[in-house]
């Protein structure tokens, strides 16, 4: 017998769990060393969008909205041997259901993990999950979009002393099938499979070194072939006194077939440095530099050349707006992002953060009429604040404005017969009400 399960489903199952729980505390009852915590979170936030992810063009107005995220999620350990963790999460926009609902909102599974600790040393954990490492460059959260990123894996992990690894495993199907087993990546996760492997090694209390090797696996709607690409690298971490200091290297290589033709081959890179300085508790400055590779707009060539991110959070990175690397592509053209930013604790539960970005094509750009433009693209500046209200809850906003040069139109497909608009910016105000409660812990 074949159950489908709804949305609608879904989210009631998981609210009667919740109303179990709360009202039959006997559940947990002569059991030592368990502990069960509730999470909540809901987080609106208003944008005004005048130029956001591409340049707005004239003619064209400005958008504004409220979305919001709410997220609940359990978290359950055992005898420090057994963590369950389980959120399931409603992104909407105020306004986008019927004020008298006839069906159901589009409840997602988040998160459904079982992480199983073999030893102090050894775990296996399995399910849904997230995965997040280093500065999230490569595989992060992305908890910056309301719907956030997941991966279906399992992760064994090793920790001891100084040394920490963890090798993850991923394959994907659109369904469930009784024959065949091709993918389409457009539907569901953008990979059929991965694999990584991931350590990082505690020198000093000072020094510390990651690194990252991963495999994806693609497959072809055409032919049904296999791409694959690896990412190798990894970071170094100095801090100590007031300086923080951190680089960053990766390089990209690969193969994707083309039936009846040479494959496909990649050869890409990025590197980016970063030192800030704090001169006292309430100031602190940074400087910092990313450079990815790219490809020439003019190249005939069917290799890749240009880095691809991946599954990073990039909004952390490469300004604020988001025009590169997340939401609206720039031609593969590659960046160099030179950066400083200036940190402000203004008071005990107010902090104030400047960043100025300066961006230029990693590789050559072609004008209109076929020659070469200005490896200019623009500069950004972001300001944002984080004001605590109470515990558990955040208030967070900023401005952002870019100044584009001409080159801008041609990495964003801008028609000739078009114009940008001289005013960019963007606008938001959040507020993240997040608790966490604890539900029963045994004595």
């Amino acid at each position: 017998m074949k159950i489908k399960l709804t949305t609608q489903k879904l989210l009631t199952t998981f609210l009667f769990l919740l109303i179990i729980i709360f009202y039959t505390p006997s559940l947990f009852a002569q059991n030592e060393n368990e502990e069960l915590k509730l999470n909540i979170q809901l987080r609106p936030r208003a944008e005004f969008r005048n130029g956001l992810f591409t340049p707005i063009l004239d003619g064209q107005k400005p958008a504004s909205f409220v979305s919001q995220r709410s997220r609940i999620g359990l978290t359950y350990s055992k005898n420090q041997k057994l963590i369950i963790g389980l959120s399931t999460q409603v992104v909407t926009t105020w306004g986008n259901d019927p004020q008298v609902q006839t069906t159901a909102n589009d409840v997602s599974l988040y998160e459904a993990w079982a992480k199983l600790y073999f030893n102090p040393e050894w775990s296996l954990k399995v399910g849904r999950q997230v995965f997040a490492y280093d500065d999230e460059r490569i595989l992060g959260a992305l908890d910056w979009n309301n719907a956030a990123r997941k991966h279906d894996a399992a992760l064994l992990g090793f920790e001891k002393n100084k040394f920490t690894a963890n090798a993850a495993f991923a394959f994907n199907q659109n369904a469930e099938k009784v024959n065949n087993t091709f993918f389409d990546n457009s539907l569901s996760q953008p990979y059929k499979a991965m694999e990584f492997l991931w350590m990082k090694y505690q020198f000093t209390k000072s020094l510390s070194a990651s690194a990252l090797i991963m495999n994806l696996d693609t497959q072809n709607k055409i032919d049904s072939s296999i791409s694959n690409l690896q990412t190798l690298g990894g970071n170094i971490y100095y801090k100590k006194d007031k300086w923080n200091v951190s680089g960053t290297y990766y390089y990209q290589t690969g193969r994707n077939p083309v039936k009846n033709a040479s494959s496909i081959k990649t050869n890409a890179w990025m590197a980016a440095v970063k030192a800030d300085y704090s001169f006292n508790k309430k100031f602190g400055l940074g400087v910092g530099s990313d450079y990815l590779s790219g490809r020439n707009m003019n190249s005939t060539s069917s290799n890749i050349s240009y880095f691809n991110p991946l599954y990073g959070t990039g909004h952390k990175f490469y300004g604020s707006m988001d025009y590169f690397y997340v939401s609206s592509a720039h031609d593969n053209v590659g960046l160099w992002d030179s950066y400083v930013n200036l940190n402000l604790n203004a008071a005990e539960k107010l902090s104030w953060q400047v960043a100025l970005h300066h961006f230029e094509s990693a590789d050559r750009i072609i004008n209109y009429s076929g020659g070469k433009a200005s490896s200019t693209l623009g500069n950004e500046a972001d300001l944002t604040f984080g004001y605590k209200v109470m515990n558990d809850v955040k208030l967070t906003g900023g401005y952002s404005q870019m100044f584009t040069d001409p080159s801008m139109k041609y990495v964003k497909n801008i028609l000739p017969n078009q114009s940008m608009k001289s005013l960019q910016n963007w606008v938001w105000l959040s507020i993240n009400i997040n608790p966490d409660i604890l539900v029963y812990k045994s004595k």
